[in-house]
């Protein structure tokens, strides 16, 4: 009796540590592609990549680096710069935008929104971690109410205009060619100047 207890405790035992020794699954590359309009795509794999425009996509690395790879986002945000940007009147507004330096995002300008909103694949691209330094919150919206993950950005720039130390949501928009929204967490930080006769948004300095 003992002994058939003691071999069901090792078989339970192998499965466990079977269990924890398993690969994890491979995070899929993320790509980003640039379509006949000029407008950046990012996508995970590159079978997510159309045919025509796989040759020229840039593989980016995994989704949900490790957090010590990635950026930390400074303890105090800052403002600073200035840029001027053209747009058709009577149309959105969709801003160029870099994050952490580098990774290039197209925002649709929201000043209705409270917080900036960035996709999780340009986040995970830029080398924000979505796996830890997050916090949970709950946006509610024209679709419903979604929880997602607030996430450290070392910084977002558009043009000369840059804040760092933001706190934005990780969120697909679910929009072709539009990454996210950039919200008042950024533009309350500086003079904004919309001016719909000419098409022309300025952002200055306070």
């Amino acid at each position: 009796m003992m002994l058939a207890m003691l071999r069901a405790v090792a078989f339970a035992l192998g499965l466990a540590l079977a269990g924890v020794l398993q690969p994890l699954p491979v995070a899929a590359e993320i790509y980003r592609y640039i379509d006949d309009r000029g407008t950046p795509f990012y996508v995970e794999g590159l079978e997510s990549v159309p045919m025509q425009y796989r040759a020229a996509a840039v593989p980016l690395g995994r989704r949900n680096s490790p957090a010590s790879a990635a950026p930390s986002a400074p303890e105090k945000t800052e403002a600073a710069g200035s840029t001027t940007i053209r747009y058709t009147p009577g149309q959105r507004i969709v801003v160029e935008a870099k994050i952490n330096g580098g990774t290039s995002t197209r925002l649709l300008l929201d000043t209705g929104a409270d917080t900036t909103l960035i996709s999780p694949l340009v986040l995970s691209a830029a080398g924000a971690s979505l796996i830890r330094g997050g916090t949970s919150t709950r946006i509610t919206g024209v679709t419903g109410t979604s929880d997602v993950q607030r996430v450290p950005v070392e910084s977002i720039e558009i043009g000369e205009a840059r804040v760092s130390g933001l706190h934005v949501v990780a969120h697909d928009m679910g929009q072709p060619g539009i990454d996210g929204l950039l919200g008042r967490d950024f533009l309350d930080r500086f003079k904004v100047t919309i001016d719909s006769s000419t098409g022309i948004l300025t952002i200055a300095p306070k």
